[in-house]
């Protein structure tokens, strides 16, 4: 029995506000985001129908007694996806450089990390000396 890993059993709780599924018993019209994005549709206006929950022995999103959840809404009341429109292009990449540019020296370092760009955070007095990883730790 030794190295061996014990299965935990999750069990379904369709009582329960809202209803809880264990993984793949959930009723078919109930999807998450990630199912609904790959049909086209988005939720809508539309809450949270249901849980799906499974076991989860990795780290990582928090998670609530080892079991991760995820949100079901009800395809039959999902809206279209909103298309991607030229100017919804541009807006949102205006709105990335603004989020990618240092508040206090003003250089667009191409991520965001924190509040200020590496150089400031490594101690430096703000621009950027060279291109990658500037020694910033967490």
């Amino acid at each position: 029995m030794a190295g061996r890993s014990r299965r935990r059993v999750v069990l379904s709780d369709p009582d329960a506000s809202p209803p809880v599924y264990a993984w793949g018993s959930a009723p078919g019209y109930l999807r998450t985001r990630a199912q609904l994005r790959q049909a086209g549709l988005r939720p809508g206006r539309q809450g949270v129908h249901a849980l799906v929950m499974r076991h989860s022995g990795r780290g990582g999103r928090a998670r609530i007694d080892g079991r991760r959840y995820a949100a079901l809404f009800d395809a039959r009341r999902a809206r279209p996806r909103i298309a991607m429109t030229a100017r919804r292009a541009r807006a949102l990449q205006r709105a990335l450089v603004v989020r990618m540019t240092c508040p206090r020296c003003r250089v667009n370092c191409g991520y965001r990390y924190g509040r200020q760009c590496a150089a400031l955070q490594a101690g430096g007095e703000g621009g950027r000396t060279s291109v990658g990883n500037s020694g910033g730790g967490r």
